[in-house]
């Protein structure tokens, strides 16, 4: 979840390690630190909270090194104090981490038997005692490079957990050394310099040759050369990719919030995603241009998607899109359960792993599981060359572009798209759609972006709105068939952002519990535009009614029967099913967005939370 940098050349200044951490916050923001190392020794600099108030501290480290390391945090073990923050230092080791280390406790009661003293509640501070501790019993090894190698074999060898280290050795100046297992790592190839990080957008400023680092490897980062080893010690040989993501997708283009930015991008996320991957006149699915490659979709018979939060709502909303196109039963998975179930999948499933950042450790884990038991599996990610992507059959990307708000909101839309084109593509396949059909239905996608863009000329509308709403305490959000999944979306949407209490309902539920809350003191989010389960949401929204609960409703423009029943309206432009929920998660979105506003809470970086979690 922390967000992590290093770099190793002729450019190492304090203002290089925080511009890249500025672009790492979004994964970590409870406290930060910067270590630079020359000829004068070692200068570590770190501050409590947010990263600004460690640009306050960047006057008091050395103006320019040939190397050094920096952190942003998000907390597991220890409060996000000063002296829990990273890098942590062990006499000649100098070290950050990203994860979690599961047997921190015996292993620091060991070195504390040892005789080495703890400064902090960190589990990561272990690793630098324990790497110190192992450099010290490898003094017959009198290469001080091939010494802290041996050195970092016997720390991996005892740690259990998820890591990425990046480690300074005062005895090795020249070489900065990057470890990778379960966290994200990624590479930056530059010309007398390379980098390392937690995530791509931290180095699109200085590169695009970028190397992604898989478990189980060690890398060797000098001015002029990166090489990589396995745990075994055997070389690694790997290809950088490059990356298409501009400095300008990471800017907020006049936008007051990177979140308001991101749900404008909403229009382009999808039709980049669609874009390229289908023949409207031939009615077929490209399925090379999208990703499949080693699978074989006629044979699958089970459809398991597997996703945590927004992800997971996306693969919730497109169970019903891809159960109408193929008549194959899909199952949708929280990522953080679905390990823990008896296996059910089989080498007839086909098992989809969507996730914004590819990272998600949950994600990767479930994943991985699905793939033990014979499943074909595929990811659905943002980032290109990312932990999943590496472990999946097969990759698609969505091209919704950087996506720096931690609340996910263009990935959303484009994860939904992507999957739409997924089940018609399996439908295709298994000939259960012919391609007339199959034509119709992309015709109406290809539609989303520009209603999409009629929906967020909305957003003033909804600004206002939110004046009535942002000082409740609790809101509840109501759905049927596929708004249900958008009511989960909104009232996340809703929590994450504002920190009001809000819970989603699929709208029939009301009776066999929820509706006890129902009194003049309840507000209730009702998702009725004109579908096919419109009359009965109707029919539950009056029941709310009934109980003097207040009534938001998003709806079809020009339903003055809807419009009558509730205290407040969004309208919304008429359109197909396939189209509706895209619509609809637009009025959530911003409603979370202008209430966080209003309350004043922090909308891009909302407290406890990260982008990417990479721990369980």
């Amino acid at each position: 979840m922390c967000g992590v940098i290093g770099y190793i050349g002729e450019g190492a200044t304090p203002e290089f390690f925080y511009n890249g951490l500025k672009r790492l916050e979004y994964r970590g923001y409870d406290s930060a630190g910067i270590a630079m190392m020359n000829s004068d020794g070692v200068f570590i600099q770190r501050a409590e909270g947010k990263l600004v108030n460690l640009q306050k501290k960047l006057e008091l480290l050395p103006k320019s090194t040939k190397i050094g390391i920096g952190h942003t945090r998000w907390a597991t073990h220890g409060k996000p104090t000063e002296l829990n923050a990273h890098p942590h230092r062990s006499e000649n080791m100098i070290l950050l981490h990203n994860g979690i280390i599961e047997n921190y406790k015996p292993l620091k009661e060991f070195l504390m038997n040892k005789g080495y003293k703890f400064h902090s509640e960190t589990d990561t501070e272990v690793a630098a005692h324990l790497l110190n501790y192992e450099f010290k019993q490898n003094l017959n090894i009198q290469n001080p490079l091939e010494r802290m190698k041996k050195s970092i074999f016997s720390l991996v060898s005892q740690i259990r957990g998820a890591f990425a280290f990046g480690i300074l050795c005062t005895d090795v100046p020249d070489t900065l050394f990057v470890v990778k297992y379960g966290s994200p790592v990624v590479l930056g190839i530059g010309e007398n310099e390379n980098y390392m990080a937690s995530g791509i957008t931290a180095l699109v400023d200085h590169t695009r040759q970028i190397i992604i680092m898989e478990d189980k490897e060690i890398a060797y980062l000098t001015s002029k050369d990166i090489s990589i080893v396995d745990f075994e010690g055997k070389s690694v040989k790997r290809d950088p990719i490059s990356v298409s993501w501009s400095t300008s997708m990471l800017d907020k283009n006049g936008f007051d919030h990177y979140m308001l930015k991101e749900i404008h991008e909403q229009p382009q996320a999808v039709a980049q995603t669609i874009n390229g991957r289908y023949d409207l006149d031939t009615g077929k699915i490209n399925l090379k241009a999208y990703g499949i490659n080693h699978i074989n979709l006629k044979e699958m018979n089970r459809i398991q998607i597997i996703a945590c939060g927004t992800s997971y709502y996306a693969g919730c909303l497109a169970r019903y899109f891809i159960e109408k196109f193929t008549s194959i039963p899909v199952e949708t998975e929280l990522a953080s359960e679905s390990r823990y179930r008896s296996p059910t999948v089989n080498s007839h499933t086909l098992s989809i792993a969507v996730s914004q950042s590819g990272e998600t450790i949950d994600t990767l884990q479930a994943i991985k599981f699905a793939k033990e038991n014979k499943a074909k599996t595929l990811a659905i990610i943002n980032a290109p060359g990312s932990s999943i992507a590496h472990v999946c059959d097969d990759q698609s990307l969505i091209y919704a572009g950087p996506e720096v708000g931690v609340a996910s909101t263009k990935a959303f839309s484009a994860q939904l798209a992507s999957l739409i084109l997924l089940g018609l593509a399996i439908a295709q396949e298994q000939k259960k759609l012919n391609s007339h059909k199959i034509s119709e239905y992309i015709d109406e996608l290809i539609k989303v972006p520009s209603f999409l863009e009629k929906v967020l000329m909305l957003s003033n509308g909804i600004k206002e709105i939110s004046i009535k709403y942002y000082n409740l305490n609790s809101l509840l959000f109501i759905g049927r068939g596929h708004q249900w999944p958008v009511a989960l979306e909104g009232a996340l949407k809703l929590k994450e952002l504002s920190y009001i209490h809000a819970e989603g309902y699929a709208a029939g539920e009301l009776k066999h519990g929820p509706i006890a809350l129902i009194d003049e003191d309840m507000s209730v989010v009702c998702l009725a535009p004109k579908d096919s389960y419109y009359e009965k949401t109707i029919s539950n929204i009056e029941e709310i009614r009934a109980r003097g609960g207040r009534i938001l409703s998003v709806g079809t423009e020009g339903d003055k029967e809807l419009q009558n029943i509730s205290d407040d309206f969004i309208a919304i432009p008429e359109c197909s099913e396939i189209i509706l929920p895209f619509l609809t998660a637009v009025p959530m979105h911003l409603l979370a967005y202008w209430v966080a506003v209003r309350k004043g809470t922090d909308v891009d970086q909302p407290r406890n939370l990260a982008k990417s979690v990479t721990v369980e």
